[in-house]
């Protein structure tokens, strides 16, 4: 199976994967803050896959048990890359700035990817296992204002 770990985006800075077991599609999550709207963040979920497309319709966070859905703001993008990684599909989401807050305090954070294939469940963050993206969420984190959760 080809290495995907690397990648051609200009968000490297924030690209994480999730914590996945070496015959699984290991999806691909960029975030950064919103740049039309600063207390907002856009969310990129990326699948790479030698032989499908995926249609992404939706994501969840489950933090501690409890959910955070989001829709896309568009239709999946679908390309062809390289013969390496033929086929990527990738869509964004918009989520308010609050979900840090609640990511702040979890114990334990999944994410769950809806797509026309089924959904692909994930380990973002538990206590013995922390994420590329769990880590990148950590440094947005750190530019929150002390403040409490609004909700």
């Amino acid at each position: 199976m080809p290495d995907t770990s690397t990648n051609s985006t200009g968000n490297l800075a924030t690209a994480g994967s999730l914590n996945c077991k070496a015959n699984e599609l290991c999806p691909n999550v960029f975030v950064e803050w919103d740049k039309q709207h600063k207390e907002q963040l856009r969310i990129e979920t990326v699948l790479n896959s030698s032989y499908d497309y995926y249609d992404i319709k939706g994501i969840t966070f489950l933090i501690d048990d409890k959910a955070f859905a989001y829709k896309p703001v568009g239709p999946t993008q679908q390309k062809n890359i390289n013969r390496l990684i033929p086929r990527r599909s990738s869509n964004s989401f918009i989520i308010p700035s609050t979900f840090l807050y609640e990511l702040k305090k979890a114990q334990s954070v999944e994410l769950s990817i809806e797509t026309d294939r089924g959904n692909i469940k994930r380990s973002v963050y538990s206590p013995s296992q922390q994420s590329m993206l769990y880590h990148n969420f950590i440094k947005l984190i750190a530019t929150l204002p002390s403040q409490q959760s609004k909700s």
